[in-house]
């Protein structure tokens, strides 16, 4: 399923692409078709702690998901899993990675630029509110 969907001949990936494989072979792995070395290729691209943290979060994401779709179903094959999680080009039906991490995907917000005008009372820590 990955293989014929991804396919394996890849020298970079960027963040995105990443994530979307991390996904699919998390996916592939919940359905009894786990391709480690193609995750350790895929984590391999990225240097940096929090890439590859990202990337082992949407590997988990999918695993747990197919993982829950074998459970919920009467049938679970595992093309009918495959297929209810990742589209045909090889995008996530669902985000691949959760909600609690808005915009992880995109660099990080050290990067912004500081904000304009003077900070407001709720850019303050607590302990200096009193």
């Amino acid at each position: 399923m990955y293989d014929r969907t991804f396919g394996t001949e890849w020298d970079d990936l960027s963040r995105e692409e990443a994530v979307e494989r991390a996904f699919a072979l998390g996916v592939a792995a919940g359905v009894d078709n786990p391709r480690p070395e193609e995750l350790d290729r895929v984590l391999e691209t990225f240097s940096g702690s929090y890439d590859r943290s990202i990337v082992e979060l949407a590997y988990d994401e999918g695993r747990t998901k197919a993982l829950e779709a074998k459970a919920e179903r009467d049938d679970p094959e595992d093309e009918a899993v495959w297929s209810s999680l990742v589209d045909g080009a090889g995008a996530p039906r669902e985000s691949p990675v959760p909600a609690a991490l808005p915009g992880a995907i995109r660099e990080l917000t050290l990067t912004d630029g500081p904000r304009e005008g003077p900070p407001s009372s709720l850019d303050l820590p607590s302990m200096l509110r009193k």
